[in-house]
């Protein structure tokens, strides 16, 4: 017999089935979750499949596997199920209290919830119970950071460093706090750390580095430079300004630079790039080095801000006009008109801090003689819900057709922009829109610490949270603001 075009039988579909019988018990549910968990490969679909096995399990028999608890604990932190990791983590602690692996996942449960005193004292007792242990030390200096102690997050980042000097990720974390307070010679080099675990998440980078190395600075003379997109779409709108100043040193050192960028803002990228720098959507050129976008500072020395606020990318001429139309129609007699962005993307880390509650930021929508203009897609049911309460707020994005170029042609027909920390602030500010930053108390690096203004962008101003999740003061300025702007 021929098995050679035999599929290898699928291991979960024994599992499953024995588990849908009505008399499957702790045992049966344990191997399917174990067995989801060995072949997850970070598939969330499949870590909650594995996780709602291992609860049946352990509901079924607690004792069942001495690592169960540990399992669900584990897994619920990755897929960020705060209610489940405190639950699981309760019980662990009831059974040991020193278990500093539960101590930890405990620890950001709580600070999701930014009860950040509980936090410290739970990571503080996995210091203790696991001295030494530079895990846990990182996670301490991330909480501290969070609430604004940048000089005791960056001691405790060295300490780290110390005691693991490879660590890419505690140098990364360094870099960001050492970009937030402008030591830009230092933090640009340290935030090369990110490199090294770059690939996990980027495809084109992984590509890159097997056929080309890292340009470090080396003379462009002959070669061919490929500068690879990265991270979000709000990184790439701050670091695409930099592509020009490299085309022009590319240009006298006679070397050609390829931009290889296959994202959403491909049109918007291409108006404002010059003759000496091509976009490819995939891999044409055979690169003698690649890099990537956000490395451009450290290698071209980019350490003084305030010469990079100007404006630098601009909309569609024919969309602003197609715009224009659409905004006059839609705005109310002569009131001015705001652009709104209160939430960004909820699968965001940091979603639940940057965003403003809809009811709570609705109170600012009633100022009068001002028309609101939703920019995110697919908010239309809180659009909706404003409307029925007589808040004047408009939602053109169904109109979107062409992606970023309709929003940066809506916004450069706008008086303003109101927004939180996210691409459409990198947007207005690259288009010389002026911007009502709203940011949370500890924002990106992008923003510095505690000032109104940003070198980065002329017309961003900024509101920041005086305390964790302290938006009323935020939102009571932003009134007045908008208050002098409508009248």
């Amino acid at each position: 017999m021929n098995t050679s075009n035999l599929t290898p039988a699928d291991p979960l579909e024994p599992l499953r089935a024995r588990t849908s019988l009505p008399n499957a018990v702790a045992a049966d549910w344990l191997a399917l979750g174990n067995t989801l968990l060995e072949h997850a490969n970070g598939d969330r679909g499949q870590l909650r499949e594995a996780i709602d096995a291992l609860v049946r399990a352990y509901r079924l028999d607690a004792n069942c596997d001495p690592r169960l608890l540990h399992n669900v604990a584990q897994t619920a932190f990755i897929l960020r199920d705060w209610p489940l990791v405190e639950s699981s983590t309760a019980l662990l602690l009831a059974r040991d209290a020193g278990d500093a692996n539960a101590l930890v996942w405990r620890a950001a449960a709580v600070q999701e919830r930014n009860d950040f005193a509980e936090a410290q004292r739970l990571l503080h007792e996995a210091a203790r119970a696991a001295p030494g242990n530079h895990i846990v030390l990182h996670k301490l200096a991330l909480s501290i950071k969070e609430q604004g102690r940048f000089g005791e997050a960056e001691a405790l980042l060295r300490r780290v460093l110390e005691m693991t000097p490879n660590n890419a990720h505690a140098l990364f974390d360094l870099s960001e706090l050492e970009v937030r307070a402008g030591r830009y010679a230092q933090g640009w080099l340290d935030y090369e750390a990110r490199v090294a675990f770059a690939h996990d998440a980027n495809a084109a980078k992984a590509a890159l580095a097997a056929i080309s190395p890292n340009w470090r600075g080396e003379s462009l003379a002959g070669k061919a430079l490929v500068v690879y997109g990265e991270q979000g779409n709000g990184d790439c709108l701050w670091a695409v300004r930099f592509l020009p100043m490299l085309a022009e040193r590319a240009q006298r050192e006679g070397g050609r630079v390829v931009f290889g960028y296959a994202g959403p803002m491909q049109h918007l990228f291409e108006r404002m790039l010059p003759a000496g720098i091509t976009i490819e959507t995939s891999l044409g050129t055979k690169p003698d080095y690649h890099c990537g976008l956000m490395s451009l500072p450290l290698r071209l020395g980019v350490n003084e801000p305030s010469i990079w606020g100007r404006p630098y990318l601009s909309a569609d001429p024919a969309r602003i006009e197609a715009w224009r139309a659409r905004v006059a129609a839609a705005a109310t007699g002569g009131n001015r008109k705001v652009g709104i962005v209160w939430n960004g993307n909820p699968g965001h880390i940091r979603d639940g801090r940057r965003s403003v509650d809809a009811d709570e930021f609705a109170r600012i929508l009633d100022v009068p003689g001002v028309t609101f203009f939703a920019i995110s897609p697919g908010r239309e049911q809180t659009v909706g819900q404003w409307r029925t309460q007589n808040l004047d707020v408009v939602d053109l994005t169904p109109q979107f057709e062409a992606g970023f170029d309709d929003v940066a042609a809506l916004l450069v027909n706008l008086d303003a922009l109101l927004t939180i920390d996210s691409g459409p602030a990198h947007l207005a500010g690259a288009l010389g829109v002026p911007t009502w930053l709203m940011l949370d108390h500890v924002s990106a690096w992008f923003w510095g610490e505690e000032t109104e203004r940003t070198p980065w962008y002329q017309t961003v101003d900024l509101f920041r949270q005086p305390s964790v999740g302290a938006w009323a003061p935020v939102l009571d300025q932003v009134r007045v603001r908008l208050e002098a702007l409508a009248a």
